[in-house]
């Protein structure tokens, strides 16, 4: 199998446009929902991030934008120009079956270190990755306070002050209930194998429809009804019940059968066409439909695990 498609870009630092730099992103602001607000630590460096001890969940539904406004609340005493916010993100968003990771670093980059007075506050729009992704999760949000000594030509995080840091998000617009559409047919889902490593086949063990039927891998056998699924709008389907992380139980957990009920726990997104199947709204993180020790073995029971971009993770 090729390499996962799945992209995640290194973390560097970046900085978040000033207020009124950018009037789109004023306009999208002026109607964003909070999802989150974070005070600065008290002692250097001056930090606020999410997740944290508070805000575990940073999974956001149906967003047309996700902003971040950054509020410098005291400084420390240096000249104005003199004091930086330098912030740093990776975000994962879904739609459908298609996924993309984003940080500061994905086009249109966003300039490092941005100066910032105490009352002011710096705003700018993440990169969603997907033109109306079904959801994002924060992975990784921090902001520093910086100073610089030489006109910003180099930065220290050794100072004083406090800001507030705030995750807001717009939501995408429902269509008007009066809208219509040229047909209501669904397009055909597909029913086929999905292979994984060493040549074996996601398996519904005795070709089960019970609630709670394991999920293991088999020698592939394209006339086995047992092996026959299907993804579609985020569900890994067999014989009508769902893929599903058992009790929502994080990495290590068993794959099961289960009512499909859009819950999270049986949400999932193909990475790409001999990539990873991702819970796309795990409170866990980011986990993976896993063949667990690489094995090999008829009736080997799948569970879903940190995701590590791992043969063991790439099915097709």
């Amino acid at each position: 199998m090729r390499k996962s498609r799945r992209l995640v870009a290194p973390l560097a630092a970046f900085t978040l446009v000033a207020a009124g730099g950018i009037a789109t992103t004023l306009a999208l602001a002026a109607h964003a929902n909070t999802f989150a607000t974070c005070d600065s630590s008290t002692t250097a460096p001056i930090t606020c991030a999410f997740p944290n001890s508070t805000t575990t969940n940073t999974t956001i539904n149906t967003p047309s934008a996700i902003q971040v406004a950054v509020k410098l609340l005291s400084g420390d005493g240096v000249s104005p120009a003199d004091q930086y916010v330098n912030v740093v993100y990776q975000l994962f968003c879904s739609e459908g079956g298609s996924s993309a990771t984003t940080t500061q670093a994905t086009s249109p980059v966003i300039p490092a270190e941005q100066a910032i007075t105490v009352g002011a506050t710096v705003t700018d729009t993440l990169a969603l990755g997907e033109t109306a992704p079904d959801s994002c999760q924060v992975i990784n949000l921090a902001t520093t306070l910086e100073v610089s000594t030489d006109g910003g030509k180099t930065f220290s995080t050794t100072t004083t002050g406090s800001f507030n840091m705030t995750l807001e998000w717009t939501p995408a617009s429902t269509p008007s209930s009066t809208t219509t559409t040229s047909s209501t047919t669904s397009p055909p889902v597909n029913v086929s194998l999905i292979k994984g490593y060493g040549g074996k086949c996601l398996d519904d063990k005795r070709n089960s429809s019970n609630n709670g039927a394991a999920v293991i891998i088999w020698s592939c056998n394209s006339g086995d009804s047992a092996q026959g699924w299907t993804f579609s709008s985020g569900e890994l389907k067999h014989n009508g019940k769902c893929a599903n992380d058992q009790g929502n139980g994080g990495s290590g957990s068993k794959v099961i059968l289960w009512s499909c009920n859009g819950a999270s726990n049986e949400k999932w997104f193909h990475s790409g066409s001999d990539g990873e199947f991702i819970l796309s709204l795990s409170k866990h993180g980011l986990l993976c439909l896993n063949d667990p020790g690489y094995s090999k073995s008829n009736g080997t029971r799948l569970i879903v695990y940190s995701c590590k971009n791992t043969g063991n993770e790439h099915w097709t």
